[in-house]
């Protein structure tokens, strides 16, 4: 009885891990790249969301501290665009950390798998990473 017990948990183990190895690729392009996109999108917004973007961009021509004469609108004018550069940098930054992220995720079990082909049937790499 435990021979018949053992064998059959060895069997499930075996069919389990064969499984999750066959059904990874297929998770990862499809569940874990949706999941990372929902991530990517969030991360975007909550830092547009930090940056107060919407709310720089709708006051850009409101008169800072009540000073309505020229010289006020000038200098708050003046202020909020320098704000905005600087913001509108640090979004862009963060846009391309995402965007190296989502790119990377796409990638990498290509990368993993060429290097495998490669260390294996040295496969020699293409003629644009060599020169």
């Amino acid at each position: 009885m435990a021979k018949n017990a053992a064998k059959a948990a060895t069997k499930y183990i075996i069919v389990e891990v064969v499984l999750d190895i066959v059904y990874f690729p297929v998770w990862w392009y499809t569940k874990g790249l949706a999941k990372l996109a929902r991530f990517c999108f969030e991360s975007v917004e909550r830092m547009a969301g930090n940056l107060s973007l919407g709310i720089w961009m709708k006051n850009m021509f409101t008169p800072m501290f009540g000073q309505y004469d020229w010289q006020g609108r000038l200098i708050s004018f003046m202020m909020r665009t320098v704000m905005l550069v600087y913001k509108f940098i640090v979004f862009i930054i963060w846009l391309a950390i995402i965007l190296i992220l989502f790119v990377g995720w796409v990638a990498a079990p290509l990368v993993v798998v060429y290097y495998i082909f490669y260390q294996w049937f040295h496969i020699p790499f293409p003629s644009f990473v060599t020169r």
